[in-house]
């Protein structure tokens, strides 16, 4: 990619992010890592498994008091979704929640459907 195109924000819709990286909230070993991660990559946006994300902890901490809801965008996905009644579902929980939250990304979706586990 050209540094030309690397330094143009993004336009999606009527959404413009500075960032071109995505980056996910799983496979952290600790919520504080993934909240320095986040802030050190500089995304705009973070995708959330609304089906998988456990929103609290063990402890009580929810996930979404580590991102920094007014500078990221929520991008709500289906993983863990083996059929499209559960996906259509997950993706409108993903709406709810994002909409109490007057984020962005409750008009967004990334849609997941999976065959079995083990392609996972």
């Amino acid at each position: 990619m050209s540094s030309e195109l690397a330094d143009k924000p993004l336009v999606v819709g009527s959404h413009t992010l500075k960032s071109r990286l995505i980056t996910g909230t799983g496979k952290y070993a600790t919520l504080e890592l993934m909240q320095q991660c986040l802030a050190a990559s500089a995304s705009d946006v973070v995708t959330v498994a609304v089906r998988r994300e456990r929103l609290v902890d063990a402890s009580g901490r929810n996930i979404l008091d580590f991102i920094d809801l007014s500078r990221i965008t929520i991008l709500p996905n289906t993983a863990g979704c083996f059929n499209v009644e559960d996906a259509v579902r997950v993706a409108r929980l993903g709406r709810e929640i994002l909409r109490g939250l007057e984020n962005p990304g409750a008009d967004w979706v990334k849609l997941e459907v999976l065959a079995d586990t083990r392609t996972l």
